[in-house]
């Protein structure tokens, strides 16, 4: 027995709707995972808070030095006592570039 809904122009088999309950079903539960996922508590080590931001950018400003590199501060604001290397797992080169130019954008007079 096969089973047909018949509209003007929309005409399902069985199977048809078979496969379309089994797409939704698939999409309500990937849905579902991915809210499932997500974290939904501020973690507490998550260094780009605007407080954590603003920090670093005070870390950065005090260890900077005219002429310095980017390697070289980079090392310098690891020695600084109000880095917290626990909070601040995540901080590496790249993470300083993208703070030097977001700070340059506040402060275009900033150079190293």
């Amino acid at each position: 027995m096969i089973l047909t809904v018949s509209m003007e122009c929309i005409k399902m088999t069985t199977i048809e709707w078979l496969m379309m309950g089994a797409f939704i079903a698939g999409l309500g539960l990937a849905g579902w995972k991915v809210y499932a996922f997500l974290p939904s508590t501020p973690l507490e080590d998550d260094d780009t808070t605007t407080q954590s931001t603003l920090t670093l950018e005070k870390i950065m400003v005090e260890c900077s030095q005219d002429g310095m590199k980017e390697e070289e501060l980079y090392e310098k604001m690891h020695q600084h006592p109000e880095f917290d290397p626990n909070h601040f797992w995540r901080f590496n080169q790249n993470r300083l570039r993208h703070l030097i130019e977001g700070y340059r954008l506040k402060e275009p007079n900033f150079r190293l």
